[in-house]
């Protein structure tokens, strides 16, 4: 069997999160077949794993600049068509380009994901044999697309000639999916409801694939807040809002199955229309014996955070709660490991750190490639996220027989509410009093570390994982449900 497995911005490029969901699925089951699609926001991008020898394909696809697609790496890419027909573009591209600018002008309640999904097939069809660039660059295409900004009183009161022209050039990335060939597989299995999950429609729609989705965090909700932070015209945060949802919609209506890492992600599916029937909850699962019981405990009274140093993280409310723990804890340590990649907003959490006078009790690690020791040599685990899915970071501790103080986003409450403390998001005052509960208790607080072992000993085993998608994708290869 051969999956073709849909990532974007995330393995075998970048630590953490999914990309650990997409490397334990891939090593845990060597006798399937993978070829990893992966869209890339970037160049220079190197891989962060060694892929496992099962996969016999990385297929790295570009959605940075407005080169041409000419000028990336084509043995990467495979065959371009170079056909270039007036004809064509107007009467098999221009139709269908119209239909995807309607989808996403018209919101996430008035939209029809069918008309999508097809539309976005029969652009794939059209590129097996139509030059993408010559197509994308074409007049008739940029004026298509600028009257019809226009011609809504939305667009035409709020975006600028300049802002329309923007919108267009994004497109043209955004639609790069459709113009690489799918590689052949039995099953295509998107890590995300998003942009990724362009190749699976496609698959579903134009080849007749069977088709899987895993949802991790609510990808709708995470672009939403990141065009909120984006400081980008409103014109321009509400199409773009309206592309992702459109997509989002068409990725669930053309799933076979659908695989939440939570209960909590069904809300948002049930939402948009899915049949209950579809979907089927798998959780994340983590190998007991890398994260086990040591029965370390430092001298110091220490929480320990595991996190990506980024916006969704909201690591200043964790400094924040910081400080309120030093009251009755005066002598707490706060180890943050992980990665920075927004070296910004990296530099707003040291500024924060010094402001609070918390030199002395938070202290930024750099990144890890033994997260258990980092577990395994605290008392407490923090995560501040404001948006998850079903974060490692919480079953990995509660493995490692540490409790869990996190915030009361995705499925956090799922495994964590009866071993630690869930509280609201960016609430520094709750948080700490939380975590300080916690470290004066001492004898309690590996009670209810053992307690939280226990639990992920039955729920969240890196075998109960494995085999779950082992059935889904065997399912898959015999069963085909018409979406």
């Amino acid at each position: 069997m051969r999956v073709c497995l849909l990532t974007e911005g995330t393995y075998p490029f970048v630590r953490g999160g999914v990309s650990t969901w997409c490397h334990e699925l891939i090593a845990g089951l060597p006798e399937i077949e993978f070829v990893v699609y992966a869209l890339i926001g970037g160049p220079g991008v190197v891989a962060e794993y060694d892929l496992p020898p099962n996969v016999v394909r990385l297929l790295p696809v570009p959605l940075y600049g407005h080169q041409s697609l000419r000028d990336y790496n084509r043995r990467d890419l495979g065959p371009l068509a170079k056909r270039t027909s007036t004809r064509a573009l107007r009467s098999e591209f221009l139709p269908r380009f119209e239909i995807v600018l309607t989808e996403i002008v018209r919101g996430m309640e008035h939209g029809s994901p069918d008309l999508l999904a097809d539309a976005f097939a029969s652009l794939y069809v059209y590129f097996r044999e139509n030059d993408y660039d010559w197509t994308m660059r074409r007049r008739e295409v940029w004026e298509m697309a600028l009257a019809f900004f226009e011609s809504e009183a939305f667009h035409a009161r709020f975006m600028s000639s300049l802002e329309a022209v923007e919108l267009v050039r994004s497109l043209y990335r955004y639609f790069v999916p459709l113009a690489i060939e799918l590689p052949e597989a039995d099953v295509y299995h998107t890590s995300a409801s998003g942009l990724c999950g362009i190749g699976s429609i496609v698959a579903k729609r134009a080849l007749g694939a069977r088709t899987l989705l895993t949802e991790h965090g609510v990808y709708l909700r995470e672009r939403v807040l990141e065009l909120a932070r984006s400081g980008a015209p409103i014109s321009d945060r509400t199409v773009k809002k309206n592309f992702f949802s459109a997509v989002a919609r068409a990725t669930y209506a053309t799933s076979d199955v659908i695989a939440p890492v939570c209960s909590y992600n069904t809300r948002w599916e049930e939402f948009y229309g899915v049949d209950p029937g579809r979907i089927e909850v798998v959780y994340n699962g983590v190998d007991e014996t890398r994260f086990a019981d040591l029965g370390r405990s430092p001298a110091r009274p220490t929480v320990c955070a595991v996190l990506r140093i980024d916006p969704l993280k909201d690591v200043p409310t964790l400094i924040a709660a910081a400080a309120i723990v030093r009251r009755s804890v005066p002598d707490v340590h706060f180890k943050i490991w992980g990665p920075a990649p927004d070296l910004d907003y990296y530099e707003t959490c040291t500024k924060l750190v010094a402001t609070l006078e918390l030199g002395d009790t938070v202290e930024f690690m750099g990144s890890t490639s033994d997260p258990a020791a980092a577990y395994a040599d605290s008392h407490v685990v923090a995560l501040s996220s404001i948006s998850e899915g079903f974060p490692y970071t919480i079953i990995e501790a509660m493995m490692s027989a540490k409790p869990v103080v996190a915030t009361d986003v995705g499925g956090i409450r799922e495994a964590v509410d009866r071993f630690g403390f869930v509280v609201p998001p960016k609430n520094p005052q709750r948080l700490g009093e939380s975590l300080a509960k916690l470290l004066c208790d001492p004898k309690g607080t590996v009670a209810l570390g053992k307690a939280a072992r226990a639990f992920a000993l039955e729920r969240f085993t890196q075998a109960t994982f494995l085999e779950h998608y082992r059935a889904l994708y065997a399912r898959s290869t015999t069963a085909c449900v018409p979406v």
